[in-house]
């Protein structure tokens, strides 16, 4: 049985048959989404370093839960945050879903559960594709998955710094 598809015209190179094909649409739209988000994370270190970091205004999900003093410096609508556990236990699911906000001194998932940490528990942030991964204290990690990851992880590290954490 002879196979149904497309077939390279007489002299086009094979690699010309699959120019079009929808995964290599897809792979070259994620990476020029990833060169994008790194231009601007590259832009905004660069800002940050010269005019410092600027705060947003708390809207009605997040400015309840602020305390005193803290401030709104990043917001990601529609994460994703899967929890990564040193051991299974009772914590919850391990993903949710929400509004990722990053403040002054913490990261808060505002969704069908509110998860919140301090910005000094994170030991390392690092960029895996197209998703950001944390490794906080005592073995636990988050893997967001967000607009924008890398420009994210700028804003992470200059609230952390700004801290002092």
């Amino acid at each position: 049985m002879e196979r149904a598809g497309r077939h390279p015209a007489a002299g086009n190179a094979p690699e010309d048959a699959w120019a079009d094909a929808p995964a290599l649409r897809d792979a070259a739209e994620i990476l020029a989404r990833s060169d994008a988000d790194q231009a601007e994370a590259d832009q905004t270190r660069t800002r940050y370093a010269a005019e410092g970091m600027p705060t947003l205004e708390p809207d009605a999900r997040i400015a309840p839960l602020l305390g005193p003093g803290e401030r709104v410096v990043a917001v990601r609508h529609s994460a994703q945050l899967d929890r990564r556990l040193p051991e299974p236990g009772p914590e919850g699911p391990a993903g949710l879903g929400g509004d990722l906000y990053v403040t002054s001194r913490r990261l808060v998932l505002v969704g069908r559960v509110t998860l919140s940490f301090d910005l000094a528990e994170i030991e390392d942030a690092v960029i895996s594709g197209e998703r950001l991964l944390l490794v906080v204290r005592g073995g636990r990690g988050f893997s967001l998955d967000v607009a924008g990851p890398r420009l994210l992880r700028v804003k992470i590290a200059a609230a952390r710094a700004s801290a002092g954490g």
